[in-house]
């Protein structure tokens, strides 16, 4: 009888019945150890291989993607990106490192989701623009505006599974931002004080306090997005996906004109002109910088060091890489045809052509506008309130989500 005890108990089964009260609640159940995080992993990693694989037997860099394997590589973005979300999810959920890396940071769900969206727009932009980077050496030397190279249009395959996913991605991320809101509000509704939540967490010195980008719920029934979109909260909890792509114009159209147009007409249809569309992809240089002030700040770290670092690198990449990119393409562009003048160059460019610049370069400049404001916020805090106004803030319902005494 002794002897199966003890083998419940160090097989983590379930605790002694017999054992007195004190002893079972000190007695800790072991999960299993969760291994699907790592089979996502190995997902990720094939899908990419043979996606590789499958540009190996192009012999001339002039060569075009046919559809057949373009469609292929489509698909295996879907993998790709798909499984690499997976596999950042289940590792921050259900490993003991990624376990104890939330009760660290005190991180709820949408919390978590947050940051592997971020993580993964990272890895994709650092794709982009190590394509565009190869494609600028190897084209801009032979032909600005008709040199091609077969990298581009795999890559514009690729990435269009890229940008389709992550508008599902950030669809899951503000609905659980939502639900995560609501829990709170439900929480503190009990204590009192639901004028201190903002944006899915209590309000606090360690508190984000709103997005990322500047923008701050009005109410405690807002929640806004790293967009700079601040939406009011459903009383029954739901939000559809119709709603979202409504209630988000200017990422939805940057990310359908990226996906789509952007990525698959200009490399496929036009079959040329590489060398400008590789300044396209390096655009990206700047993304990892502004997925990282992201996953710092929902880590509650916007008085660090790093975050502040970051953030001076981020706008620099941003305004050079984003904001400059265009005006130096098109002058190069002028010099190639041997313009009179940068305008009279614009001017004889397709109507097309100039509405496509349109709605890809100014969000560019909404989201630096974003970008600067939260800037200031940084380095320009307001002045702290006289200490009669202050209240005492109660305890932190994030910790009680997470299950922090």
């Amino acid at each position: 009888m002794q002897q199966r005890r003890k083998q419940a108990n160090g097989n983590g089964a379930c605790p002694d019945v017999d054992a007195p009260e004190e002893q079972k609640e000190t007695v800790k159940v072991a999960s299993p150890p969760r291994r699907g995080c790592y089979f996502s992993l190995a997902f990720s990693i094939g899908s990419m291989g043979l996606a590789c694989g499958s540009l190996w037997q192009i012999p001339n860099t002039t060569d075009r993607i046919s559809l057949q394997r373009g469609l292929f590589i489509t698909s295996l973005g879907f993998i790709y990106f798909v499984s690499l979300t997976d596999f950042c999810n289940k590792y921050l959920l259900e490993t003991s490192r990624g376990q104890e890396f939330r009760r660290k940071y005190r991180l709820m769900m949408s919390d978590v989701l947050e940051i592997t969206n971020k993580i993964v727009s990272a890895i994709q932009a650092s794709f982009s623009f190590l394509v565009g980077l190869i494609v600028c050496k190897s084209t801009c030397t032979k032909s600005f505006v008709y040199a091609s190279h077969f990298l581009m249009e795999a890559y514009g395959w690729f990435g269009t599974a890229y940008f389709m996913y992550d508008i599902w991605s950030m669809y899951k991320v503000h609905t659980q931002k939502i639900a995560d809101k609501l829990h709170l509000l439900r929480i503190t509704k009990n204590q009192g004080s639901s004028s201190l939540v903002s944006n899915g967490h209590a309000n606090g010195k360690s508190s984000s306090g709103g997005n990322n980008n500047g923008s701050t719920p009005s109410t405690p029934h807002e929640i806004c997005d790293y967009d700079g979109a601040c939406v009011q909260i459903p009383k029954d909890g739901r939000w559809d996906f119709l709603k979202y792509v409504l209630t988000h114009p200017v990422m939805m159209i940057h990310h359908v004109f990226i996906g789509t147009f952007g990525l698959l007409v200009v490399t496929y249809i036009r079959g040329g002109g590489h060398c400008i569309y590789s300044y396209m992809f390096m655009m990206e240089f700047s993304t990892p910088f502004v997925s990282l002030r992201s996953i710092l700040s929902t880590m509650r770290l916007k008085e660090s060091r790093v975050y502040i670092a970051n953030g001076l690198l981020m706008l620099a990449t941003f305004f050079v890489c984003r904001v400059c990119m265009w005006p130096y393409v098109m002058w190069r562009y002028s010099l190639a045809i041997e313009a009179a003048s940068l305008w009279t160059a614009m001017c004889g460019l397709p109507r097309g052509c100039l509405v496509s610049i349109a709605i890809l370069f100014l969000p560019q400049l909404y989201w630096f506008y974003l970008m600067v404001l939260g800037a200031l916020k940084v380095f320009l805090p307001q002045k702290p309130r006289p200490p009669n106004a202050a209240s005492p803030l109660p305890a932190t319902p994030t910790a009680l989500i997470n299950g922090k005494n």
